[in-house]
């Protein structure tokens, strides 16, 4: 662009330089004096393109062309009709150094310039003086010459402006069509990818509705992806899990902060499998936010394990009721509740040391198993039973007064009796005590009702020793 403008300036000195020649000639003061001025003012296009304006250098050439023409066909003699020929030119010259609105503003500035010609002359407004003398002719021809050499200059440019517009199309062109293809190879990868991995991977936009998944996803649900996207993926979640899982998505979209989350999704087998998602905001190459993309992974077999972790921390193994620690920790907790008064039930297994003994430890193991059960069937459902000892139960009994608790005392005796009944081959007898607290000393309790216990244990121990000794 700098440099078309360059060449009009210096096409411009030139047909300034053939006018002021011609009317020095024929003593046109005037129109000497007009292209002067013409010429002086072209040197601040000159300086503006040094200095890298080059809109500007565009219109302050033409509108000095454009003045400069006018003024010299409205004063001087003998070349208005030179002037409307050369004002096409001057729209060539708008043409390739304007962008669209300012050569809107110079193609009306044009027009109003070729009515003030054509109409000025047909009303007097404007005097012609032609040229007289036989060099006139001579005038006239060079003068013709000279704009006819400007104009084919002037389309020569615009020829040669074109052509390099048109390279560069097609140039860039050529390289969105290689960078589409590139993109394509690469978006080619990265599903490969993504579909080649264990991980199951899903995008949303920026309306937040999902619009992709990995086939990985779609083996594990079972559903194409036309099921999936926008909110269908939202049916396979497990209800309980759905509501919590929509809040951290939104509260995290709306930040646009990454998030992880855990919940149940319906697997293909028919089975509600733990997945763990981790979502991340997606940006583009310009580093707009375009919305999401999340990986997930199958961590059922982690939540077994956990789960079974935290069940072998709180339970016994043999016998599947609470463990000591779980007991322990319930104690204390109770203790600063207000669920008083609180009872207590102990229960020791009579004779588990003669059974291990005589019997063996995995028959000593199935008795206290039958003992645990015995003792849960005569509980409640809000009661909370534990393995304490080797051979030691204890039951906490919240809200539970005294009297309750002999019945509920009363009710394990008689399981007791139905089991003996039912099971010859392997008794369980069962020593209890029970101790009730109406406020917050619980510790003092447990001693209580063990103290109870063993008073119950000794009794059994006397009959038993009264049934051996009578002839």
């Amino acid at each position: 662009m700098a440099r078309i403008i360059f060449l009009l300036i210096w096409a411009s000195w030139i047909v300034f330089h053939f006018v002021i020649f011609t009317a020095f000639y024929y003593r046109d003061w005037q129109t000497v004096t007009v292209t002067l001025v013409g010429c002086v003012l072209l040197i601040v296009p000159f300086v503006l393109i040094k200095g890298g304006h080059l809109r500007s250098s565009g219109l302050i050439l033409v509108l000095i062309m454009l003045g400069t023409v006018i003024f010299i066909a409205t004063v001087g003699q003998g070349i208005r009709d030179l002037a409307i020929v050369t004002l096409p030119i001057i729209l060539i010259f708008a043409g390739l150094s304007l962008d669209r609105a300012l050569f809107r503003l110079c193609f009306g500035l044009t027009l109003i310039a070729t009515g003030w010609l054509s109409i000025g002359e047909i009303y007097g407004w404007i005097v012609t003086k032609p040229f007289n003398g036989e060099e006139s002719n001579w005038f006239y021809l060079v003068g013709v010459t000279i704009i006819l050499l400007v104009a084919a200059l002037t389309v020569e440019l615009l020829v040669t402006n074109i052509r390099m517009t048109l390279e560069q199309k097609e140039q860039e062109i050529a390289h969105r069509k290689q960078a589409e293809e590139i993109l394509r190879e690469k978006e080619v990868q990265y599903r490969n990818l993504a579909d080649s991995g264990k991980a199951l991977i899903w995008v949303s936009g920026k309306d937040k509705l999902c619009n992709y998944f990995n086939i990985p996803w779609l083996m594990f649900t079972g559903r194409t992806l036309e099921q999936e996207i926008g909110n269908g993926w939202a049916e396979g979640v497990h209800p309980d899990d759905f509501s919590r899982c929509l809040e951290i998505y939104i509260t995290a979209f709306d930040k646009l902060e990454a998030f992880e989350m855990e919940y149940r999704l319906h697997h293909v087998s028919g089975e509600y499998r733990w997945i763990q998602d981790l979502g991340t905001p997606n940006y583009d190459s310009n580093n707009e936010f375009i919305g999401y993309i999340g990986h997930c992974f199958d961590i059922t077999e982690r939540k077994r394990m956990e789960e079974q972790l935290r069940f072998l921390g709180t339970h016994d193994i043999l016998t599947g009721i609470y463990n000591r620690n779980f007991f322990e920790v319930e104690l204390a907790r109770y203790e600063r509740g207000r669920e008083y008064p609180i009872s207590m039930v102990i229960a020791d297994v009579d004779g588990l040391k003669i059974v291990n003994d005589t019997q063996g430890h995995a028959v000593g193991d199935k008795l206290l198993v039958l003992a645990a059960n015995v003792l849960r069937s005569g509980l409640r459902a809000g009661d909370v039973l534990a393995r304490i000892g080797g051979d030691e139960f204890a039951a906490l009994l919240p809200a539970t007064d005294s009297e309750t608790a002999e019945q509920i005392m009363f009710r394990i005796r008689e399981r007791l009796v139905e089991h003996n009944t039912r099971c010859h081959d392997l008794p369980v007898q069962l020593s209890i005590g029970a101790a009730t607290a109406e406020k917050d000393n619980l510790t003092c309790l447990l001693s209580l009702a063990d103290q109870r216990m063993y008073v119950d244990k000794s009794a059994h121990k006397a009959k038993l020793d009264y049934r051996v000794e009578k002839p």
